[in-house]
């Protein structure tokens, strides 16, 4: 399947050398610092920067998606991972060599302009160089991502009641597989794969102790400051 492809190809990546590229600068734009933080953060997550810099993640665009934007936020971050280390690609003429190979070690910054203003064309609530929250660039990036690269081409109605009705089983862990068995006959990405999970929920009654049970996927957890 395409995910033991992807699973045993980021393995193999990471038993090997420890990576010395990568270490670019992104230049702030006017109030762009919270896209920068973001993509700073993306990128050294090494699972997912290998996905796109050793394995063609352009078969897995699913063009059809109407969530989906064609592929243009796969291939936009699929260009600045390959620009940020050093294996080919331009993004806003920061980095490169001379006749387009790549001088990691003459630049420090990278200017992101190109792949903001491919951003900015899907996905409007960020253009210009107003200051946004971080996490809520992340949670559309991630998103955007993940609808362009969903493995899942054809989806049926039928899935939508999976975790309701797995909620209603007397055996929790087969209601929580049931639960995400159904979530993935919906989405299935490299982003699900690395970045969501399910998250329990237990609802009692106060006044006849009935506990309800229910299953959710999340992406991100929040933690008191």
């Amino acid at each position: 399947s395409n995910y033991d492809e992807v699973h045993e190809l980021v393995l193999s990546r990471l038993s090997g050398p420890q990576y010395h590229r990568g270490l670019l600068g992104l230049t702030n734009m006017g109030n762009t610092c919270f896209m920068n933080t973001a993509l700073q953060c993306l990128s050294n997550c090494v699972p997912l920067t290998d996905y796109f810099l050793a394995y063609d993640f352009r078969k897995e665009i699913n063009a059809s998606n109407r969530r989906g934007h064609g592929g243009a936020v796969a291939e936009a971050y699929g260009q600045l991972v390959n620009t940020l280390w050093g294996l080919g690609g331009e993004d806003g003429g920061s980095a490169g060599g001379e006749g387009g190979a790549p001088a990691v070690a003459a630049v420090t910054t990278l200017t992101p302009s190109d792949f903001k203003a491919a951003i900015d064309r899907v996905i409007p609530h960020f253009q210009g160089f107003q200051q946004h929250d971080v996490h809520e660039y992340l949670a559309f990036l991630l998103d955007a991502i993940h609808e362009d690269l969903n493995r899942v081409v054809v989806t049926s109605a039928a899935v939508d009641g999976a975790a309701a009705a797995a909620a209603a089983r007397t055996r929790e862990e087969a209601a929580a597989r049931e639960a995400w068995r159904g979530y993935l006959l919906r989405n299935k990405s490299i982003v699900v794969d690395l970045f969501q999970g399910q998250l329990r929920s237990a609802l009692t009654c106060d006044e006849c102790g009935h506990v309800s049970v229910t299953f959710d996927p999340f992406m991100y957890l929040s933690v008191p400051v």
